[in-house]
């Protein structure tokens, strides 16, 4: 029998039988555990939810239910949620003790965790920080320390989608300390104050030290950075962002205590509306203890400007005045920026200036921009620049700072 027909007739013995041994090969299913809320703002369900993901949370699922409130008066640790899949379909809702919070790091906590899903599969899932108090508190007292809502620390293949995050005391999402592989899609988050206080810090996400970081399809309202590239950020993704009322799409700070580096970033399809910038790039200067900073191979392409302050802004005197920088200059080494197809209307407030480009005079400004048609509400706009290449790409004035 020739080699061909040994390996056919092998398959078909096989097919026959379902397996080598004459089984059926049988399928296990997923372990499943709906924590049991405790009815009262009173009760403390984080120990119910961490017993579910000690029962449940080596691959298997955690359910929220639609309708349900679960009351989290302490940090939510997932420690032990390996593969697990946590479905919030109800209301998760922080205690807003200032007292208890202060000083926490963060209000739900990712360390070293692989292979997670926090997601809704129907769109109802909320998490609420129920940051008011904090941002009360914060107004009168700038000392006072708040927790980040979704704090994660190293680990992988990380997923967080389809839910609505609302008000955390602080920042809505950090990604540091060497994690890779983490996904943010289709979110809604928004930071609303019902007094004179605003939330005051709540980036939406702060990208540090990391590796593939995608966000795609958010829609963000909130009062201070919409997405922040920090030192240590590596190959992050946005694409498809709403941002209202922030400060932009900004990479830094960096540079304030030591050298810091951020690198291939792209950001696209980007709405900017009322913000203080669409987008930018915020470096110390030299002197002191600052250090320097490194920024490569970064585009921001698609973006619209929507009543936003600036379309672009580069600052290399962030965190000092005038003065300082007079005798400081910056250092930073921009390369490989790219500002493509950027369209829209600024705001009344710097208009005609559409732009300000403060490059540092003793760093690298490799800066590019094209199809740039962003307008000042009327008349003729105008890029304010310094030290900036010849090559720019738009006509420049004198007078950049900041």
């Amino acid at each position: 029998m020739s080699l061909l027909r040994v390996i056919v007739a092998t398959l078909l013995v096989r097919a026959a039988v379902g397996s080598p041994t004459g089984r059926t090969p049988t399928l296990v299913p997923r372990a499943s555990c709906t924590p049991k809320a405790g009815g009262s703002s009173s009760v403390d369900d984080v120990p119910a939810i961490t017993a579910a993901i000690k029962s449940c949370g080596n691959g298997g699922t955690i359910v929220i239910p639609t309708g349900s409130t679960y009351y989290l008066n302490s940090v939510l640790d997932f420690a032990g949620c390996a593969g697990c899949d946590f479905q919030i379909e109800g209301l998760l809702k922080f205690s807003s003790s200032t007292s208890f919070w202060e000083g926490k790091t963060a209000m739900i906590n990712l360390s070293e965790i692989s292979g997670i899903r926090i997601r809704s599969l129907t769109g109802s899932g909320v998490i609420d920080g129920n940051g008011q108090d904090a941002w009360d508190l914060f107004a009168s007292d700038s000392s006072y320390a708040r927790p980040t809502l979704l704090y994660i620390t190293g680990g992988s293949d990380i997923t967080v989608s389809g839910l609505r995050q609302k008000n955390p005391p602080n920042v809505f999402n950090s990604v540091k300390g060497g994690s890779t592989n983490v996904v943010f899609s289709n979110l809604k988050m928004d930071a609303t104050s019902k007094s004179d206080n605003l939330p005051k810090n709540t980036d939406g996400f702060d990208i540090g030290d990391s590796t593939y970081v995608t966000i795609n399809n958010v829609n963000v309202s909130n009062d201070d950075d919409c997405v922040a590239f920090k030192p240590g950020a590596n190959y992050a993704t946005v694409n498809e962002i709403t941002c209202t009322g922030s400060h932009g799409i900004s990479i830094g700070s960096l540079g304030k205590s030591s050298s810091d580096t951020v690198k291939n970033i792209y950001v696209s399809n980007a709405n900017m509306i009322d913000s203080t910038k669409a987008a930018g790039i915020k470096t110390y200067p030299s002197g002191g203890s600052h250090g320097t900073s490194t920024v490569s191979n970064v585009t921001f392409t698609g973006f619209t400007v929507d009543n936003s302050d600036y379309a672009f802004q580069i600052q290399s005197c962030y965190g000092e005045d005038g003065g300082y920088c007079a005798d400081n200059a910056g250092t930073a080494k921009l390369t490989g920026i790219k500002v493509i197809g950027f369209s829209g209307t600024t705001s009344s407030k710097y208009a005609p200036i559409t732009a300000n480009l403060n490059c540092g005079s003793k760093g690298t400004c490799d800066v590019a921009i094209s199809s740039y048609n962003v307008k000042p509400p009327s008349g003729t706009g105008k890029v304010l620049c310094a030290n900036t290449p010849s090559a720019l790409g738009v006509t420049c004035s004198s007078g950049a700072s900041g």
